[in-house]
């Protein structure tokens, strides 16, 4: 036991330690989370012999390991407190992966945050019933009002409204939460003070008055780089039990988040197109998802349907006992006895089929106050199939193209720092392609 570990609680210990694997070690994301898999603690780090530690290191990280294993990290462990002591001056809280405090939806992904920085109250999230509701910066008056109104109707069923603080969609959707009192929490790209974009600092402060909470994964020496809006997206699917995108370009970053969600099994829900507006570019990606079968359309007439989807799934996501379904937290309004699946979701119309059958849609209660007077969508009107020639083909191709992209954002020079320039991403790229023909 080193003289750090002695004078500092395990707890404390712990949290540091995990901070140094993700900020101070020089390790991507995904290394930082194999090497705490063979070295779970600081305890687990420091009582092994040093043959130990580098064969574990070199299991866990291959070639990497030389730069983990040159480390001092007692010297590392202490700047890790005087970086917490600075984050408690600004009214930041650092929680780790193994605390109690951390999202449990989020711990179940591939690629969790090893650590969480956050300011205001973390309980907004913690009870794990939260939607993301999200879309482009770059939205229609309509499509605002749509997020808001859908982001209101969550609130006052009692779900925590997730989004990202940008404009457009993602400021309509914590608006519309804030509106009826409701939770919301915004997920950032940026360190946590550095609001961005800065028009929002407002609306970032109703936030914490609300009850609500900022999200990061950047400590605050941290710069934001393009990258991390990208990774932040992971996290705002990753803690919710569905992302409901409400505008986006076939393009746009909001299908970012989609994605993730396809990969961490959430659910992904779409406000089928308003009439008047399907032509539009912000509502190309949301016609895509519809018609692809990658998204459940629902209308103003669907709120039982979506608010039974959504329990459902965040029991199954929980593995909560089918005994304790009808334990509902006080005050949540339960719209029907009948359950949905995921597979009857899943199996709802897409833009143009006809109404829903019987036996996929549970028998609707007489309309409470909360759905009359939220026609925030029309009927669509019938779409033209689109030609399926290539698409499988395709897909392979963005699959192994978004797989490339999270490796590449992971990816180290030798001397431990990102990638930086075309240059060293070629010859990053010349490495791994010599080590696959070597493997031949």
């Amino acid at each position: 036991m080193t003289n750090v570990a002695t004078e500092r609680q395990i707890s404390e210990l712990q949290v540091a330690y995990l901070y140094c694997l993700s900020h101070l070690a020089h390790l991507g994301e995904r290394s930082s989370l194999k090497l705490k898999k063979s070295f779970p603690t600081y305890e687990s780090w420091v009582q092994v012999s040093p043959s130990e530690r580098e064969e574990g290191a070199k299991r866990a990280l291959g070639s990497d390991s030389r730069n983990v294993l040159a480390l001092n990290f007692d010297s590392l462990i202490e700047r890790a407190f005087v970086d917490f002591e600075k984050h408690q001056r600004e009214g930041i809280k650092v929680i780790s992966i193994d605390s109690n405090e951390y999202p449990r939806l989020l711990k179940q992904i591939s690629d969790p945050p090893l650590v969480l920085f956050v300011k205001g109250s973390i309980d907004s999230v913690t009870d794990n019933s939260n939607v993301a509701v999200v879309g482009t910066r770059d939205a229609t008056l309509n499509g605002e009002k749509v997020a808001s109104k859908i982001a209101k109707w969550l609130g006052e069923h009692r779900w925590c409204v997730v989004s990202g603080l940008a404009k457009g969609i993602d400021s309509a959707a914590h608006r519309g939460a804030l509106d009826v009192r409701g939770r919301t929490v915004a997920v950032m790209a940026t360190p946590l003070n550095k609001i961005y974009p800065a028009e929002n600092k407002q609306l970032a402060n109703d936030i914490l008055d609300q009850g609500g909470c900022w999200i990061s994964e950047l400590p605050l020496w941290k710069k934001p780089h393009r990258g991390a809006f990208v990774q932040r997206d992971r996290i705002q699917s990753g803690m919710s039990v569905a992302v409901v995108p409400v505008q986006t370009d076939v393009e746009g970053g909001t299908m970012h988040t989609v994605r993730y969600a396809e990969q961490q099994h959430r659910l992904v829900l779409c406000p089928r197109p308003i009439e008047s507006e399907q032509s539009a570019k912000q509502y190309a990606g949301i016609r895509h998802l519809i018609e692809a079968g990658r998204a459940v359309p629902f209308s103003s007439n669907e709120y039982g349907r979506i608010l039974e989807s959504l329990s459902t799934r965040r029991y199954e996501l929980l593995n909560i006992p089918q005994q304790e379904k009808s334990n509902e937290p006080a005050g949540k309004p339960v719209t029907s006895l009948a359950e949905v699946s995921v597979e009857q979701a899943s199996s709802q119309p897409r833009v143009g089929s006809s109404e829903p059958s019987v036996e996929a849609t549970p028998k609707r209660k007489k309309r409470s106050r909360l759905q009359v007077g939220f026609e925030f969508m029309e009927e669509p009107v019938a779409a033209k199939p689109k030609k399926k020639s290539g698409k499988k083909e395709k897909e392979i191709q963005i699959r192994l193209l978004e797989q490339l992209l999270d490796e590449i954002y992971d990816a180290k020079r030798p001397d431990g720092e990102s990638l930086s320039d075309v240059g060293d991403m070629k010859l990053w790229l010349e490495e791994k392609i010599k080590a696959l023909r070597e493997q031949d």
